[in-house]
């Protein structure tokens, strides 16, 4: 592991509790560790040297007498003139919390798309932020600069036009995306997608939902490509869960803009779930930067808020369905068939069960029709006609008006 200086600079509305555990854990998902610890108060940065001269000069002594530590990272967004200064003066790589969050998503990016998601996103903020002689692809790790594994020199020039690259491939994923989405609308599968604060629970969460065994751990950002998975609920209708990345406080701009296409499965669903560690003190700040984003990116659909962990936690819960509040623990399954019965109502209230008949000579015709809203039904032969049992958005049963049957 990589023995880092955390350098913490305190401004006047700034939340020091929360954002020091936050580059903490950050830190040590990133597969460092903190050697050396300063904090500063500000009203406002120091363009060349960020923190002050003397404070500089301080960690720089420090450094001096701990040379196993070779990255300082700033909990503030740093400047291409700023970096230069900073590493000329402590000798060491510098780094900021964006650099970090990058450096995780490089190491935990496992699919084509995510991995060029990640690259995109790397080579933007280094393109905003690095000088010449500092641009650089180089390996995944807390204590590099670049994204990729690939170990090549790259100038401003050479990056533009991987850049380019990387938005016509991505491009490309995404018109697959809206096909794949086409055929969803098509079968017209509710779609219920699990979002919310990072290392919250939502793949253990998904897991213990659809019987899968998607990556979790108890890590920030454990999951970063959108996994789709079938589940039939206990009211018999197949639905999609999508397990989504997590949200941080200050998600960078170049994340939430290369990781669009991924967010945007939580924009196009019918049910949003987010997900939330009850056992953590800043539990409602994290509910509150999630929403947030969720509104930046649009997403207009029915909310639940699903209070994960609740086995270790001492808040006394209680289940309310009205005021769309739930407690479960993914961990246990403690009430996650309360949060599945409740999934269930509100499909329901988007779908009816309905029965159909007609006679044997229009069956082909009936069937054809049912197979642009459904491919799930169950049919009964008679001797001159046949029965069709199936459920359906309620907005399309008035297609079949000619064949209900009623009972």
């Amino acid at each position: 592991m990589d023995k880092i200086a955390l350098i913490y600079v305190q401004f006047p509305d700034s939340s020091p509790e929360i954002e020091l555990k936050e580059l903490e854990e950050l830190i040590r998902t990133a597969q460092g560790e903190i050697a050396l610890s300063f904090s500063q108060k500000r009203n406002s940065i120091d363009p060349v040297s960020v923190i002050g001269f003397g404070k500089l000069e301080e960690i720089k002594a420090a450094l001096e007498i701990n040379e196993d530590i070779g990255v300082a990272i700033f909990s503030c967004n740093l400047s291409s003139t700023q970096r230069t200064y900073l590493k000329k003066t402590l000798n060491v790589d510098i780094l900021d919390k964006i650099d970090l969050i990058l450096n995780i998503f490089a190491l935990r990016a496992s699919s084509a798309e995510g991995k060029k998601q990640v690259e995109l996103a790397q080579l933007t903020y280094n393109l905003a932020t690095r000088p010449e002689g500092d641009f650089s692809r180089q390996g995944a790790g807390i204590g590099t600069r670049g994204p990729g594994e690939t170990k090549l020199e790259m100038n401003k020039r050479l990056a533009r036009k991987r850049i380019h690259f990387l938005k016509q491939e991505l491009e490309k994923i995404e018109k697959q995306r809206q096909l794949t989405r086409k055929k969803r609308t098509a079968n017209d599968m509710f779609t219920i997608a699990l979002v919310g604060y990072t290392n919250a629970g939502k793949s253990t969460l998904f897991n213990r939902i659809t019987s899968e065994n998607v990556y979790a751990d108890n890590l920030l950002f454990a999951t970063l490509d959108a996994t789709v998975r079938k589940c039939v609920l206990d009211c018999g209708i197949e639905v999609l869960f999508i397990d989504t990345v997590g949200f941080i406080r200050d998600l960078p701009h170049t994340l939430v803009n290369a990781f669009k296409s991924t967010l945007e499965e939580a924009t196009n669903a019918d049910l949003l779930l987010n997900v939330c560690d009850i056992s953590d003190e800043h539990v409602e700040e994290h509910i509150a930067v999630t929403e947030q984003l969720l509104a930046e990116l649009n997403a207009s659909a029915p909310l639940i808020r699903v209070y994960n962990k609740c086995d270790v936690s001492d808040i006394s819960v209680s289940n309310s369905c009205a005021n769309k509040v739930l407690f479960v623990s993914a961990k246990t399954g403690q009430n996650v068939d309360v949060l599945l019965d409740t999934i269930s109502q509100f499909v329901l209230q988007k779908y009816a069960k309905i029965t159909l008949k007609a006679p044997l000579f229009e069956s082909g015709i009936l069937l054809g029709k049912l197979h642009n809203y459904t491919n799930k039904y169950d049919i009964e032969y008679f001797d001159d006609y046949v029965l069709v049992h199936t459920t359906v958005r309620k907005e399309y049963v008035t297609q079949f008006t000619k064949y209900l049957y009623f009972c």
